[in-house]
């Protein structure tokens, strides 16, 4: 009996067993495939991924495969119709949008489960079948031998791709929210230096809508729309993908080696259900998106997160099942406001019909002027991943559902917050110790759950960059409580209101 079956071995898979395996539970990871992809799919993480890198032990490591990009563009044939700076500091204590070459990070992930003794990888292994009761949950599968085998869990995940077989066997099914266009997707590597090529560019041209960007230092991707009169055959063929980069911003063969050439339906697909009792939907077996927001992989990786903190919580007995409903109520809307928004910046730039283009490229050009004249912070996509309306926070208080940022404190000794004041349940408190107001039941319950008391000011930790001093005059409060993620459950004024606070912390853990 394993404690967590995970069905799939993407970097979703591979985030979540590294969590639960970390958090002391059995896990078994069941992977069609026998080795590793090994070819870059995803180009861009957003700056909550690294820090999911940061805390899994993996970003020193993955940092070499990384470019940042500092500025994304929308062009029209070389004239820039926008430009919008990146953030090199946002929310989450690194870069708003960096490029990665895939299969280092991927590598790295692998390299961490493998180092969890209580996670056990079996590769070569296709689910066939999913049988569950009210204790327990079983996927049989079958190698390439026709053998086959059992593996029986407390719960499942799965993550096992737009194709998920886990999604059919639950009999749960896609709503198409209506994105539906095949692309053609180029990578490459670089064989000589190109510094003249843009970092991030959409190319909003109505005879050939594409994109191209960095993959990482040493890669580029070119993604380009494939019409309805060629075919997706025709269009990943080497004359017509060298036709393509005939253009400034692509190249030849003397510049690239062409290590990869795909053609994708670029889609629009939200799963109507993302639970079936002791079973969990993660990744694109949930949901599916246009690349525009670059937030595919990244929503795959917001899904593990929140789930696998969850998962642990119920296994310890510490939460009841029920709790794990708040997965879907807090992810589900939040992936399906980032299709949408994906969808809309997709069908903005991608327009082709020339009333609309022209008014697009004049929308975007007095925009670009009026950021020129800095009468205007122009933000290409100004989309930040929403938060949690519903799940578990404190409606109605100040914070509930916000992101938890991460800035620079110093204690013993500096550096950023996760780092320095640590992971988990935290208090997080200025002026006097907020332990004081607890009876001895609140604080039992909170040492039960791991959590933590940080204390800003004198005899504890220095606000450096003054972050969180200024979210607490924000929320006008001087205590956060933040969940095991990076989100807040609420925050309140005084130490007086946290023994409230905690109390509705532990109702809605055990509903």
């Amino acid at each position: 009996m394993y404690d967590v079956v995970i069905v799939g071995y993407g970097p979703t898979g591979m985030l979540a067993a590294i969590l639960l395996g970390r958090a002391g539970h059995r896990v078994a990871v069941v992977e069609r495939y026998t080795t590793l992809y090994n070819l870059p799919r995803v180009g861009i993480v957003h700056d909550d991924v690294l820090r999911m890198f940061q805390e899994v032990g993996c970003l020193e490591t993955i940092w070499p495969y990384t470019h940042f990009l500092p500025v994304y563009e929308l062009a029209k044939h070389g004239e820039i119709l926008l430009s919008s700076d990146v953030a090199p500091l946002a929310t989450h204590g690194w870069p708003e949008y960096t490029s990665i070459y895939q299969p280092s990070f991927e590598k790295e992930l692998d390299i961490a489960a493998r180092a969890v003794p209580n996670v056990e990888l079996f590769q070569g292994q296709t689910a066939r079948a999913v049988k569950q009761d009210a204790n327990s949950i079983t996927v049989t599968t079958e190698d390439r031998d026709g053998k086959t085998r059992t593996f029986q869990g407390r719960y499942l995940i799965g993550a096992d791709g737009g194709n998920s077989f886990i999604r059919s066997a639950l009999g749960i099914e896609y709503e198409n929210l209506g994105f539906d266009q095949n692309w053609l997707v180029v990578d490459a590597k670089l064989l000589r230096p190109r510094p003249d090529l843009p970092a991030m560019r959409q190319l909003c041209e109505p005879e050939q809508p594409g994109v191209t960007l960095y993959m990482g230092p040493n890669h580029r991707r070119w993604s380009f729309m494939i019409f309805p009169d060629e075919s997706p055959e025709d269009a990943v063929k080497p004359e017509s993908v060298w036709r393509r980069l005939d253009r400034p911003e692509g190249g030849t063969a003397e510049d690239f080696e062409l290590i990869r050439v795909a053609s994708y339906k670029f889609q629009s697909l939200y799963a109507k259900q993302w639970r079936v009792g002791r079973a969990f939907l993660a990744g694109d077996s949930a949901h599916q998106m246009p690349p525009f927001l670059a937030q595919g992989l990244c929503s795959g990786f917001r899904d593990a997160h929140n789930l696998a903190w969850k998962l642990s919580l119920a296994l310890q007995g510490k939460a009841d099942d029920r709790f794990l409903d708040t997965y879907e109520s807090e992810r589900g809307p939040s992936a399906r406001a980032t299709i949408v928004e994906s969808m809309r910046v997709g069908l903005h730039v991608n327009e082709r019909e020339p009333e609309k283009v022209k008014l697009r490229d004049d929308q975007l050009r007095a925009m670009q002027a009026a950021k020129a004249n800095q009468a205007l912070e122009a933000k290409l996509i100004a989309f930040r991943v929403p938060g949690f309306e519903k799940g578990f926070v404190a409606s109605g208080k100040p914070g509930a559902g916000d992101a938890f940022p991460q800035a620079k404190i110093r204690g013993e000794r500096e550096g950023q917050f996760d780092d320095v004041a640590g992971r988990g349940f935290i208090i997080l408190a200025r002026g006097g110790d907020p332990l004081a107001a607890l009876s001895d039941g609140d604080r039992d319950f909170w040492n039960s759950l791991g959590g933590k008391v940080v204390r800003l000011g004198d005899g504890g930790f220095a606000d450096i960059d003054g972050r969180y001093g200024q979210l607490m005059d924000e929320y006008k409060s001087d205590i956060i409580v933040k969940r095991p993620d990076f989100n807040i459950f609420a925050a309140c004024r005084n130490a007086q209101e946290l023994p409230a606070l905690l109390g509705e912390l532990r109702r809605q853990l055990h509903a």
